[in-house]
């Protein structure tokens, strides 16, 4: 928690009202997004219980397993749903022309988008689909390849969760929470309710504290899941399971309608909040790099798709040493890209990164426009320099590029950096985006007493080289001991 956030929050609980973090959307929203809201039963970690969801906040569809037995019918039909609207993503595509670093393709349009209320939610659907993911198809069990379908997309999608800046799984409370500062713990902001109270209070209540405290009255909070309320639990779901349990034929088709009806009660005002929660979110503007995002978001969707059309083998269930390590390092750079692209964006963004240093504002001091070195090939090159002053801690050092809001496509390098009056002086190189010493780009050169605000560049970090498969050792996923390479010789381990 940054020291801007931690002062917002303790003017909430002081004035009992939210307080505004940003007044920009830094994820795309789809006009029709897919809601997920999902039950599960105490015991087994991906047993699912109940599933509501659809496009329509009026026409939810409400999914039960039984207490006990299979729950491949159920399954069933969530995959039919949730494939469907997957599917419905694929319609149309638009192509793409070669480039210096890729060939022409096409991708399409469009790529889903879940919203679940919270984290708990994804932390379930990724156990069920690793789950589901293996499962073996059954040629004569129509439903058994859907099943097995759905897992490999739960798990991609639960993969793209953890990528900072994706959309393709959205947990709401996280992303209200980046946009309103409750008085409350963050433990707290994860129950939708309760945060929601907060955020958008009913007219009548005094205060968002004094509508959170109402939301929190046993008598009436639903949890948002995957968990149930033990009191619920305790009070209804285990007398039903328990006379399912020595029920028998019709007995038991009337105790599952009893326990549809009793779950469609307890989950549509959650239903109901996450819409509202959608509609919250959809009234914020979009940043600008939120579209440059869901470009990226659209291409891994259709790779994704390339992937399972060609090959469609679920992914192995632990990763190799490199496979992690590429990963890792992709979701890296995304961090670092997304963070830069909304101080870019968001006033608010900026302030937040400047208490943590991971950014600085400084004053523009002197330029000098005129300023050009030679090349590796002896060729002049337009490279004009600025000083800054700044009050702000100073973690970086010489060398390292920086990217500012003022102007996204222009880089900067610190050449020096020295400590003078209480202040500290940042002697600037622009290194691209300026144009060139016979066409010049003037507007990238700021002037005098200008404030402008520096971040590390997105794409200063550069993806490192990871070695191939046979040249890691055995104990990190390479060949066994005792491989012989492609010369015929024993390779050292």
């Amino acid at each position: 928690m940054s020291l801007l956030t931690s002062l917002l929050r303790m003017r909430a609980a002081a004035t009992g009202n939210v307080q505004r973090a940003g007044h920009l959307r830094h994820l795309h929203l789809s006009d029709q997004p897919l809601m997920l809201l999902a039950l599960k039963q105490t015991g087994p970690a991906a047993r699912p219980l109940a599933v509501m969801l659809g496009t329509d906040p009026h026409r939810p569809q409400l999914l039960v397993a039984p207490p006990s037995g299979s729950t491949t019918p159920m399954l069933t039909a969530l995959a039919q749903t949730v494939l469907t609207y997957i599917d419905a993503c694929q319609q149309h595509s638009e192509h793409l022309p070669a480039t210096s670093t890729s060939p022409a393709r096409h991708r399409y349009t469009d790529a889903p988008q879940i919203l679940v209320p919270n984290p708990q939610t994804v932390t379930h659907l990724k156990a069920l689909g690793d789950d589901l993911r293996f499962r073996s198809a059954d040629d004569h069990s129509p439903g058994s390849r859907s099943v097995q379908r759905l897992g490999h997309w739960l798990n991609y999608l639960t993969e793209r969760a953890d990528i900072p800046g994706s959309a393709a799984l959205v947990p709401l409370t996280s992303l209200l929470s980046t946009h309103w500062i409750t008085g409350q713990s963050p433990l707290e902001d994860e129950d939708l309710a309760t945060l929601l109270a907060w955020i958008d209070p009913p007219r009548h209540a005094a205060s968002g504290r004094a509508a959170a405290a109402q939301a929190e009255d046993p008598a009436t909070h639903r949890s948002a899941g995957p968990a149930t309320d033990p009191t619920f639990d305790n009070a209804h779901l285990a007398p039903l399971f328990h006379t399912y349990a020595t029920a028998r034929g019709q007995d038991q088709a009337r105790i599952l309608d009893e326990l549809h009806r009793l779950l469609a009660a307890y989950l549509q005002p959650t239903w109901n909040l996450l819409w509202q929660a959608y509609a919250l979110l959809q009234a914020l503007p979009e940043a600008r790099s939120t579209t440059r995002r869901w470009d990226h978001e659209r291409t891994a969707f259709t790779d994704e798709c390339s992937y399972l059309d060609q090959d469609g083998r679920p992914r192995p269930a632990r990763e190799q040493a490199v496979a992690a390590a590429v990963r890792l390092a992709r979701m890296e750079h995304a961090a670092a890209a997304f963070a830069a692209e909304r101080v870019a964006d968001d006033p608010f963004a900026r302030a937040e990164m400047r208490t943590t240093g991971e950014a600085f504002g400084a004053t523009v001091t002197t330029t000098d426009p005129e300023h050009t070195r030679r090349g590796p090939t002896g060729r002049a090159q337009w490279r004009p320099r600025l000083t800054v002053s700044t009050a702000d801690p100073m973690p970086m050092e010489p060398g390292q590029i920086l990217a500012c809001h003022t102007h996204r496509n222009a880089r900067y390098r610190i050449c020096e950096i020295t400590p003078a009056d209480g202040d500290t002086l940042v002697e600037l190189e622009i290194t691209a985006g300026m144009g060139t010493v016979a066409r010049p780009n003037l507007t990238v050169l700021p002037e005098s007493d200008a404030f402008l605000v520096f971040t590390p560049a997105p794409d200063h970090y550069r993806m490192p080289e990871f070695p191939a498969r046979d040249q890691t050792p055995w104990t990190h996923g390479g060949p066994p001991p005792g491989h012989l390479d492609e010369e015929g010789n024993k390779e050292e381990q």
